[in-house]
């Protein structure tokens, strides 16, 4: 299980969450299936919400979510 627009693998807990699902290969965000080109099938349901703990500019660590979509719901322009 990787993530579609960082070619990275998912670790953790978000790997946890997405085996869970039954689904195998790629999952993206909204924004990173639109930035390959493609767009989310009307009517499709985030499969997980995954998270990740971030640092910015030396500053305390934020806890952020991102709803994620399997590669079957995107749907690639022509």
């Amino acid at each position: 299980m990787f993530n579609l627009y960082t070619k990275k693998a998912f670790t953790g807990k978000n790997l946890e969450k997405l085996q869970a699902t039954k689904l195998t290969g790629g999952f993206c965000t909204f924004r990173q299936a639109k930035l390959l080109g493609g767009k989310i099938i009307k009517g499709s349901k985030a499969v997980a919400k995954l998270s990740r703990i971030t640092a910015e500019n030396g500053k305390d660590s934020e806890f952020r979510s991102y709803c994620v979509f399997h590669q079957s719901q995107i749907e690639y322009k022509k």
